[in-house]
């Protein structure tokens, strides 16, 4: 991955990828960069404890793409899980904060948000439906939702048709947290091909704010006891899907 500090240019599209401990975060931006590529490290499966220890980012250029032209690169930003249990989740979210406010210092950029979830757990998690409905209450407004992406993972850890039953109990169980988000599913480099060039055209028509105006206002309500309720991680969460959402339109 390309070292800390990066250069960002104003035409970047940023898509931050996020999900529980073990969705496959890495190994989804994995599968969009080139063979040739440095690749982000994948963790073990069946462990508890995030294989994405730091905020880190893949570039893909699109103007020098084989799959399509584009005039703009975008930037993968792999964000560690707030279910780690080797660190708390106010540790990652200072961590996530602060590598945006360097890596963006005059400012935030067009994008979206990608939500893996592990189709191979055996139940609905009660801290992916948490996580959902933080994104979702951040990103409320109808063209704001549409920057936000949920797509299941691990199809292979489980038979096909006991994947599809899921997937569509996911589905059907989801739509009311995120009506007007995208569920997909993410089995191999095709899927994740096929849900990129669904969402750019959604990211494509963003425009940035202020980062740090509303960082400055995430700190205000935080002290005022706005997210007071819940536990630590929902509050983490919360948080989070808040930044993400001001950060990545002014929807």
């Amino acid at each position: 991955m390309p070292p800390h500090p990066l250069t960002f240019f104003p035409s970047d599209i940023v898509i931050l990828v996020t999900g529980l401990v073990g969705s496959g975060r890495s190994t989804f931006i994995n599968a969009l960069l080139q063979e040739s590529s440095q690749k982000m490290r994948v963790g073990d499966p069946g462990s508890l404890s995030t294989c994405t220890k730091k905020v880190d980012c893949a570039v893909i250029d699109l103007s020098t793409s084989s799959r399509w032209k584009k005039d703009y690169r975008i930037i993968l930003v792999d964000t560690p899980g707030f279910n780690d249990c080797d660190r708390s989740d106010s540790s990652v979210l200072h961590d996530i904060t602060t590598w945006l406010q360097k890596s963006f210092p005059e400012g935030g950029h067009r994008g979206g948000v990608i939500y893996l979830h592990d189709i191979s757990a055996d139940r609905i998690q009660a801290a992916a439906d948490s996580d959902l409905q933080a994104l979702d209450f951040a990103f409320n407004s109808e063209r704001a939702s549409k920057r936000l992406v949920i797509a299941t993972t691990k199809w292979n850890c489980i038979n096909n048709a006991e994947a599809n039953r899921r997937h569509d109990i996911l589905k059907d169980h989801w739509k009311t947290l995120s009506a007007s988000s995208t569920i997909h599913k993410f089995n191999e480099t095709a899927d994740a091909w096929n849900i990129i060039s669904d969402f750019l055209p959604q990211l494509e028509r963003g425009s940035p704010i202020s980062m740090s105006r509303e960082l400055s206002g995430m700190k205000e309500k935080k002290d005022k006891g706005e997210r007071s309720h819940g536990s630590k991680r929902e509050v983490a969460f919360r948080s989070l899907a808040r930044l993400f959402s001001r950060f990545l339109t002014n929807a």
